[in-house]
């Protein structure tokens, strides 16, 4: 299972975790080794639709980088990819007018979607919001998937057809994701030695 660690970008500065404190790209370096895979959650871009698109030619220039900013627009997309993106990700909230088929026309990227367990019924998924993409990214809480056997199940059935990076903050949580069989687990940089 893969282990990527994440940054997020709040206010045009880099923090190590969510509501942490800010780090420069250098500690950044520090922590993490170059020519790994790192995610970088663009707070700015998918709150303010104000992507920190000058910081991520940095980061790319020693990681392969995974945006989640919440492109809007193809034009959006074909931004992040010009400023070095490897993946993308597209959150199905704010891509209105934005589908996957017209992003794999202009890109050969990775495209993923997320997945917000507690907004999905279950029980009606379109699998069809999947058509096309590399994969799928979950920030739920593992215990309101361990507790929810339809949220788990469907979670299951996922890992069987795509690529899942589910999101934890707790090293002691790897295993049950081990078990539902995801791709990789998502790490804030701050914890990423504890994993």
């Amino acid at each position: 299972m893969e282990l990527v660690p994440l940054i997020y970008v709040k206010n045009r500065k880099i923090h190590a975790e969510k509501d942490g404190k800010d780090i420069s790209p250098d500690e950044v370096l520090e922590r993490i080794s170059k020519d790994r895979k790192i995610y970088v959650l663009d707070i700015d871009g998918i709150e303010k639709n104000k992507p920190n698109l000058c910081l991520y030619p940095k980061l790319s220039e020693h990681y392969e980088i995974w945006v989640d900013a919440g492109p809007r627009v193809l034009g959006d997309i074909v931004d992040m990819v010009m400023a070095g993106a490897s993946n993308i990700t597209v959150r199905k909230n704010l891509r209105h007018e934005l589908e996957i088929p017209s992003i794999k026309d202009i890109t050969e990227r990775g495209i993923y979607v997320d997945v917000d367990l507690k907004s999905h019924n279950v029980r009606n998924i379109d699998f069809s919001l999947f058509q096309g993409v590399d994969g799928a990214v979950i920030f739920n809480d593992k215990n309101l998937i361990k507790g929810d056997f339809k949220s788990g199940g469907f979670l299951k059935s996922l890992c069987t057809r795509y690529k899942i990076y589910a999101y934890e903050p707790n090293p002691k949580n790897f295993s049950y994701w081990k078990t539902l069989g995801v791709t990789g687990i998502l790490v804030d940089i701050s914890k990423a030695e504890e994993f």
